[in-house]
């Protein structure tokens, strides 16, 4: 069996979700095919003087250096890692940046969401990093790339940004998408009602103000209709708005919030996922399982996994309010093609996004096995 040594920046202990979820899971479809040899985290501390320097930089907005991935920082990290190298089992990486100065001697492997270049584009203010700098860090994140074994994507649009961003072939590239992380359902058991749910870290980006304004414009035609919103906060004037249900933040890893998530996806007509910055993600392929289908972006990844007219629609323009409230009164008029969208929404997140199919996927890769592949509906 062939021997893996598993490297990453989280502590394998935190499987709440999002990037602590992906690595455990990750870790855990390896050991289902390989032996694991030994689960190496590396996160050195920031260095006080760098992020005192760069903070104190954009305060009098000018700008600076990217201090979390700073040349000091990405040398301690490979100091490191040349430490606790096991020369006699090749290398699985969580994520790309942390690794970019490790030269690892064996073959290695790595998986992401998406490249740097991709991220400092949707999440962060360019203009206030310095070029130079930047540049330094997509270099040399291009040529580690460049020289793994596999470099697996969630997603074939964040494939194709690392490639054109790099100017690389990409010949190394593999796409094996990702799974969601909430126990899947043995059937729908949604029994019907009008409860529409928006979910995020982030409330405006995510499309939040559009999905209220679509949501009033529903409430007025459709009186039983509720909104529920997890996670970030709206504005309390929002809160106020009838109909609207703020639940808070729900901590996956606490078995009664839970418990209280999934009560939620059960009764859920509609996720409303209207946004501006995002990558693939994970919400709608775990609302996918509860037979849950999703109005959102026709932007970064998400037409693969929202197919568009039958496992949910994809929007023309995210801040069209009205755009949405009218899909949304569509599926509410047509309960047959509704019902028919729940059936292929579960079936597509089942059979395309599940841990299972990823680790597969990856496995085969490195085993030089193809078979496995993706479902079309």
């Amino acid at each position: 069996m062939k021997k893996i040594t598993y490297v990453s920046n989280l502590d394998l202990s935190n499987t709440s979700g999002g990037m602590s979820g992906i690595n455990s899971a990750t870790y855990n479809q390896l050991k289902k095919h390989f032996e694991i040899r030994n689960y190496v985290m590396i996160n050195p501390k920031q260095g006080f003087l760098s992020k005192g320097i760069s903070k104190t930089r954009q305060i009098f907005r000018l700008q600076s250096k990217y201090h979390f991935f700073s040349e000091k920082r990405l040398q301690r990290i490979a100091d490191i890692f040349r430490n606790k190298f096991d020369h006699n089992s090749e290398l699985f990486f969580h994520g790309f940046t942390p690794w970019i100065k490790t030269k690892p001697k064996t073959k290695y492997y790595c998986f992401n969401d998406a490249c740097f270049e991709t991220y400092v584009t949707l999440y962060n203010d360019r203009k206030k990093f310095l070029d130079k700098d930047l540049k330094r860090i997509f270099d040399q994140e291009a040529n580690w790339l460049s020289n793994a074994t596999y470099v697996f994507f969630q997603s074939t649009w964040a494939l194709e940004e690392t490639k054109k961003a790099y100017n690389l072939s990409g010949e190394n590239f593999v796409k094996v998408g990702v799974g969601g992380y909430i126990d899947i359902p043995d059937k729908d058991a949604y029994t019907g009602g009008f409860e529409f749910l928006f979910i995020s870290r982030e409330f405006e980006p995510k499309g939040g103000l559009v999905a209220v304004e679509a949501f009033k414009n529903i409430k007025k035609r459709y009186p039983s209709c509720q909104l529920n919103i997890i996670g970030a906060a709206p504005p309390e004037s929002l809160q106020q708005t009838e109909g609207v249900n703020y639940l808070g933040f729900i901590n996956k890893s606490i078995e009664s919030e839970k418990d209280k998530l999934i009560d939620v996806f059960k009764k859920s007509f509609l996720v409303l996922h209207p946004t501006k910055k995002d990558v693939n993600p994970l919400i709608l392929s775990e609302l996918g399982y509860y037979g849950c289908p999703a109005i959102s972006s026709n932007s970064f990844a998400i037409p693969e996994y929202v197919i568009d007219c039958k496992t949910g629609f994809l929007l023309s323009d995210e801040n069209d309010s009205v755009e949405l409230s009218e899909k949304m009164a569509y599926l509410i008029n047509n309960s047959k093609e509704y019902l028919d969208m729940r059936f292929l929404a579960r079936k597509n997140a089942i059979d395309n996004n599940t841990w299972d199919a990823v680790g597969d996927r990856i496995a085969n890769s490195i085993v030089g096995d193809n078979s496995s592949s993706f479902n079309k509906i």
